[in-house]
């Protein structure tokens, strides 16, 4: 009987710190291929309230997204760069060396759950060899 109290009082004690740990929320743009989902880049973490408030996430990211990418422009330039260019840089940084024809898809992820669509896309295809941005050519 005192190891199922010392048992379920752990589980109470358990629950509530780890009810008491800080909401976060992740924004990251990704390109779809045949075979893989692959980040392009990940953007700074955004404070969110709680772990169940996806819709307070989400629009969080979108106007991240938004406001680092110029409405996903990804030919508009900021500090000096495309932001494509800044994509493909980070790209080749991480040994990808060609993308073709792809669009830049925004995507959010709720305290370590799965990534969600945020509904946003590239207005452009990315196109990047070893590691520069590159005009897309339509096959």
């Amino acid at each position: 009987m005192k190891f199922c109290l010392l048992a379920l009082t752990a589980l109470v004690v358990v629950g509530s710190v780890s009810s008491q740990e800080p909401a976060w929320c992740r924004c990251a743009l990704f390109v779809s291929s045949s075979t893989a989902e692959i980040m392009v880049y990940e953007l700074p973490e955004v404070d969110i309230t709680d772990c169940e408030n996806h819709s307070q996430c989400k629009n969080r990211c979108t106007k991240e997204f938004n406001e680092m990418t110029n409405e996903m422009d990804l030919w508009s330039t900021v500090n000096g760069e495309t932001v494509g260019q800044f994509i493909c840089q980070n790209l080749y940084g991480n040994f990808v060396m060609f993308i073709h024809n792809s669009y830049v898809h925004a995507y959010y992820e709720v305290c370590g759950g799965p990534w969600e669509y945020a509904g946003l896309d590239s207005q452009q295809m990315l196109c990047c060899s070893l590691g520069q941005h590159e005009h897309c050519i339509s096959r």
